[in-house]
Parts: C-alpha cells; sequence; structure tokens
C-alpha cells in the first residue's frame, strides 16, 4: 500500500504536466487572435478617392481657329489640385480630334495619321501643371462652318477607373469667307469710298454750293472734282489739320463761271515729309459774302494718319 510520501512526487509531476498545457493552450490562443487581428488588419484597403471630386479638381480648357496657314487646334488640362493627379491613358494615343462639315460628314480625323503603341501610358500632373495639345491642320478646306470635336482619352485618374468622357469638347469654326481676295479687296475699297462721300455730304455748313464731290489719293498727293455753283467762277479752298497749315488759302476757277452748277477739278499736293504722324488731313472749301467774310464752307477729309 503506498504512502502518502509516495503519492506526492506522482500528484506533484501530474500538476505540472497540467499546468505546462493550460500555458500552451493560452500561449496558443493569444498567438490566433493576433494573427486574426493582423489579418483584418492587413485586409482593409484604403477608401477609393471620390473619382467625381477628382474630375472636378481638372479644368479643360480648348480653342480652334482659323489662320492663314491653317486651321489651330489647342486645348489642355489643368491640376487646379493642392496635390499632384496621375492621368491614365490605354495607349500611347492621349488626345483624338475630329472635325466634321455642316453635313456632319467627317473630313478630319486626328488619329488616322498616326501610329500608337497599344501599352497602358500615365501622365503626372503636379498643382498647376498642364497636360497640353496642339495640332495644327494645314489641309486647305473649302469655305464654310465645321464643327471641332477635341478630347482627352483619359481612362482613370489615380487609379481610379474613368466610364465618362468629361474632357472632350466641340467648338465651331468657320473657314474662308466664301469671297476671294481681290474681291474682299474690292469691297472694302468701294465701302471706303462710299464712306468719304457721306463724310463730304456730312460735313457741308450752310447753303450747298457743292455736290457729286470725288475723292482720290493718298499720302500728299490727292485729286477732288465735282460741281459748284458760285458767284463769279470761283471759289477758295485751304487744307489743315486742325493744328497747323499746309496750304494757305488759293483761289480755285470752275470750268464754266456763266452756268448755274460747274466743273471743277483740284489737284492738291503736301509734301509727304510735312505730313502730320497722326490726324486727318482737312481740305476746306468755301464762298465769300459782300463783305469778305467765308460762308457756305465745305470740310473735306483727304487723308487719316496713324503712328
Amino acid at each position: 500500500m503506498l504512502t502518502l510520501k509516495k503519492w506526492i512526487p506522482i500528484v506533484a509531476g501530474c500538476l505540472v504536466v497540467f499546468l505546462v498545457g493550460c500555458s500552451n493552450d493560452d500561449a496558443n490562443e493569444e498567438e490566433k487572435n493576433n494573427s486574426e487581428e493582423e489579418s483584418s488588419e492587413s485586409s482593409e484597403e484604403p477608401e477609393p478617392e471620390n473619382i467625381v471630386s477628382l474630375i472636378e479638381q481638372l479644368t479643360f480648357d480648348s480653342n480652334v481657329e482659323s489662320t492663314e496657314e491653317g486651321l489651330d487646334f489647342n486645348f489642355h488640362i489643368t491640376n487646379e489640385a493642392d496635390e499632384p493627379i496621375i492621368l491614365g491613358f490605354n495607349s500611347s494615343q492621349k488626345y483624338e480630334i475630329v472635325l466634321e462639315n455642316a453635313d456632319g460628314e467627317e473630313v478630319y480625323k486626328y488619329s488616322n495619321e498616326q501610329a500608337f503603341s497599344q501599352q497602358l501610358t500615365t501622365e503626372e500632373l503636379d498643382p498647376g501643371d498642364k497636360l497640353e495639345a496642339n495640332e495644327t491642320l494645314e489641309e486647305e478646306l473649302p469655305a464654310g462652318e465645321y464643327d471641332a470635336t477635341m478630347s482627352f482619352l483619359v481612362t482613370s485618374i489615380n487609379d481610379q477607373p474613368l466610364e465618362t468622357k468629361p474632357f472632350e469638347i466641340t467648338d465651331s469654326v468657320t473657314v474662308g469667307s466664301g469671297e476671294s481676295g481681290q474681291e474682299a479687296d474690292a469691297e472694302e475699297e468701294a465701302e471706303g469710298e462710299e464712306q468719304v462721300r457721306e463724310e463730304i455730304e456730312a460735313a457741308a455748313n450752310g447753303e450747298e454750293i457743292f455736290r457729286e464731290l470725288t475723292l482720290t489719293g493718298e499720302n500728299g498727293q490727292y485729286n477732288i472734282s465735282g460741281e459748284a455753283k458760285v458767284d463769279g467762277g470761283e471759289f477758295f479752298y485751304s487744307v489743315d489739320d486742325g493744328h497747323n497749315v499746309y496750304i494757305e488759302e488759293e483761289t480755285a476757277q470752275v470750268d464754266d463761271p456763266n452756268a448755274e452748277w460747274s466743273p471743277f477739278e483740284l489737284d492738291i499736293t503736301v509734301n509727304e515729309e510735312d505730313l502730320p504722324e497722326n490726324g486727318a488731313l482737312i481740305m476746306t472749301m468755301f464762298d465769300r459774302d459782300g463783305e469778305g467774310q467765308p460762308i457756305n464752307m465745305n470740310f473735306v477729309p483727304l487723308d487719316n494718319f496713324e503712328s
């Protein structure tokens, strides 16, 4: 029969085994909990940026203009944010331009004349930076109205996929005027002559004694003709710019002193080096009354000068 002293070692050994087992279970449980927490933390991804907010921080401007060289297309994206923004593209082609005539027919497409690599590309824009596109179509186009659609082919912003096309705009542009350069020059010249006639008629002061006035010439050499109704077959004229007198008062004769209205023609010469740098050169035509005072004055604008 075992004595109490003999049981003590056995009981102590069992107790040690039990305590070691419990300690291992607690350690394993703690390690499992820590592992689960780490796994949970690692599986949490950062919340994606709001794509609408990103788009709102990018401004898109465009302009298309018809010039002597052709059609100029200019458009750009500007990063208005306080942080860099990365734009993603599905290929090396970053933008597109499509031009259509008034009938909706495509007459030009930028990508048709280019070759692009089919690989993902990106453009990083620092705050205030721009992504620009500048192209010139030198092809001669028929005169008329055209619609130019310009777009950046952005497919992602800061790795957020972009399903819409916020960077696309259509501008209208007019090519040509429908008339040749000679026709335009002739029309401009006719308008100028008409304006001179109107100014001459509007400048009349008092009784009408001059009519059908015609003015030609420039740079100090002028010819003015018309009809005059004056007593004695003569009238008077001078030339000034309102400050300086270039031709003192002189007498002019009409062709037929006995006619009520008689034709006349005058050649006016002012030395070119004496011409004003700014202002108008005015010819004043007038008659005199019985006391020798100027009457029925007409002011004829001969020329205008701008420095």
